[in-house]
């Protein structure tokens, strides 16, 4: 004799305690959402241009160096030329920036990169005379961009 076997009944799942949990879930999230704060710094974005013409002229890339007891000026990107000053000649510094403007009118950016150990007042006088300066009561305006880094 034979014994038949019984086909079992497949139960269904039970999706319900899986559903509450992820509803749970979206509205932890956003709920939690709301908290989050986005902060933006605003800043310049560098602008982008194409050359149509080779530039035949090298840029002249002035940095200047403060150091506790002298000024470097540099310029060039292959053959650097440099001139030293000290804190007393910032007004022979002038001239030679002057110099530099003539033969670069197109130039206004210069990189000043500070030694830690100079104070304050040094970097904003180097500043000064090196944007610009009264000579015989006519303003003359040399490097007005700044881009600071450090020594």
């Amino acid at each position: 004799m034979k014994q038949g076997r019984k086909l079992k009944k497949m139960e269904k799942l039970n999706l319900v305690p899986i559903l509450d949990a992820v509803f749970i879930f979206i509205f932890f999230l956003l709920m939690s959402a709301q908290f989050i704060d986005v902060f933006e710094i605003g800043s310049n974005i560098p602008v982008a241009k194409e050359v149509t013409q080779e530039q035949k002229k090298d840029p002249l890339n002035l940095v200047i160096e403060l150091d506790k007891d002298k000024i470097i000026v540099k310029t060039g990107m292959r053959s650097i030329a440099s001139k030293s000053f000290t804190s007393e000649e910032l007004d022979k510094m002038t001239v030679y920036l002057q110099e530099l403007k003539v033969k670069n009118p197109d130039e206004n950016t210069m990189i000043l990169k500070s030694s830690p150990k100079v104070n304050f007042q040094e970097v904003v006088r180097v500043i000064d005379y090196s944007q610009g300066h009264q000579i015989k009561n006519k303003e003359v305006k040399l490097f007005e961009q700044i881009v600071f880094d450090k020594l």
